[in-house]
């Protein structure tokens, strides 16, 4: 299903299905969905979903769920998931999950957990949680934990937790 200008243009999967103009327009996957313009634009994977304009817009892996406008907009990993404004923004990796207005904005890794907005904003490492409004900010590392509003909001070191708002707020080791 194909609906609106360049919907499903060149390539759309099995049961795929494109609404709005530019969704799903090059090489949508089968059972994928993509709904608002440029939703799933550019190589969607199979059984991905993108909703809002420009969500999993160019390259957005297999069963990758985009909702929110700029969510997942470029390359979302595969099983990624991204919900809210500029959420996923950026390179979000594999597994990864980021819901929020910008949480995992620009490079969230794989299996990295941003929930709350602005948490894990930007370059969150592998495994990584971050749970509060601009926890895990920026910079935190691999397997480091920020629970709570500013909670390693500043170059949290891989390893590290800090729960509590404002807990190992800046430069956590």
């Amino acid at each position: 299903v194909a609906i609106g200008n360049s919907a499903g243009k060149t390539t759309q999967g099995v049961n795929a299905v494109a609404v709005g103009v530019n969704a799903g327009n090059t090489t949508q996957g089968t059972n994928a969905v993509a709904i608002g313009d440029s939703a799933g634009k550019t190589t969607q994977g199979v059984n991905a979903t993108a909703v809002g304009v420009n969500a999993g817009r160019t390259t957005q892996g297999g069963s990758a769920v985009a909702v929110g406008v700029n969510a997942g907009n470029n390359t979302q990993g595969v099983n990624a998931t991204a919900v809210g404004v500029n959420a996923g923004l950026t390179t979000q990796g594999a597994n990864a999950v980021a819901v929020g207005a910008n949480a995992g904005n620009s490079g969230q890794l794989a299996s990295a957990v941003a929930i709350g907005n602005g948490a894990g904003q930007n370059t969150q490492g592998a495994s990584a949680t971050a749970l509060g409004v601009s926890a895990g900010g920026t910079n935190q590392g691999t397997n480091a934990v920020a629970v709570g509003i500013n909670a390693g909001n500043n170059t949290q070191s891989g390893g590290a937790v800090a729960v509590g708002s404002g807990a190992g707020q800046t430069s956590q080791g």
